[in-house]
């Protein structure tokens, strides 16, 4: 019975990584500086944008064996907040908000884990970033700095 387990386990791992592999020469990332709705890709590498768009509605993060990096510190929020759908499998997302944003995640977590390291005592009527979709064997990662920066003090 192991071995079946095991054998199913390594057949989905090989079908995920072929998906992977088709889905990196199949989609592109729609995502620069002044892009009010993002498409990012991130596949078998990373994606860092540091986003300076006015307003800024949100997207689609996809990552998958790979990381993306997100900071919104220069954006100006939609007046209807940020609506992010993301999927991440064997990878990460960290995303860096300016202070006083409050982060609403609502998506799903198998294998994995999803930290919102903001501030939590932001004003009831301040920008909401939704948070949705499915992270996993993966993590994600929700800050006022970058990890650089908090490892410099």
């Amino acid at each position: 019975m192991l071995r079946l387990i095991f054998k199913l386990l390594r057949l989905a791992l090989v079908g995920l990584i072929g998906t992977a592999v088709a889905a990196k020469f199949m989609l592109n990332s729609n995502a620069e500086e002044k892009t009010q709705e993002i498409d990012m890709v991130a596949i078998f590498g990373g994606e860092d944008l540091r986003s300076s768009a006015s307003p800024f509605y949100g997207g689609k993060i996809l990552t998958m064996f790979g990381g993306t990096r997100l900071d919104l510190r220069d954006a100006t929020p939609a007046p209807t907040g940020i609506y992010f759908d993301v999927a991440i499998v064997f990878g990460g997302l960290d995303l860096i908000v300016p202070e006083g944003w409050r982060v609403e995640f609502t998506g799903k977590v198998f294998a994995g884990g999803f930290d919102d390291l903001t501030a939590t005592d932001a004003d009831p009527d301040a920008t909401v970033v939704h948070i949705g979709g499915f992270l996993a064997m993966a993590g994600a990662r929700v800050a006022n700095r970058s990890v650089e920066e908090v490892s410099a003090t």
